[in-house]
């Protein structure tokens, strides 16, 4: 199973992305709506940023700033991707070693999805014997 692209764990059908202009308020509502953890950023068809649960956390809530700030002022600027074609065992120790949930999937930089920790089938991770840490990792982030 590590050696799936990336491409076939991309779970959902709607791609959640957000102007940079929008507000952290707005992302939240999106991210609520459609019980997803982040909001991909783009201006037009390119990624600038992504924000996530953490971000409204570390860098909204605990530090007093207004929900209509713009994402532009709280998102994580240029954030990592993965190739759609690239091992999902990449992708997993990619997000292991960042301490990533959420990784945007791109195919000739064009975004195509978002790749969520609990979208990976830890279950045939554990039975292809992937790295004890990885393993490990993905167990504790599906609960």
């Amino acid at each position: 199973m590590p050696d799936r692209p990336v491409r076939d764990y991309l779970a959902r059908d709607v791609l959640l992305q957000a102007s940079p202009e929008a507000s952290a308020r707005e992302a939240a509502i999106g991210m609520a709506a459609h019980q997803c953890g982040a909001v991909l950023v783009c201006r037009e068809d390119t990624l600038i940023g992504i924000f996530t649960e953490r971000d409204l956390v570390t860098r909204v809530v605990a530090l007093g700033r207004e929900l209509d700030t713009p994402l532009l002022e709280v998102m994580t600027a240029n954030p990592d991707t993965i190739e759609a074609a690239a091992p999902i065992g990449d992708a997993v120790r990619q997000m292991q070693a960042c301490g990533y949930r959420h990784l945007p999937v791109v195919e000739n930089e064009r975004v195509l999805g978002l790749l969520a920790l609990r979208d990976l089938p830890v279950a045939e991770f554990a039975a292809a014997r992937a790295e004890p840490k990885v393993a490990e990792t993905l167990a504790e982030h599906s609960r």
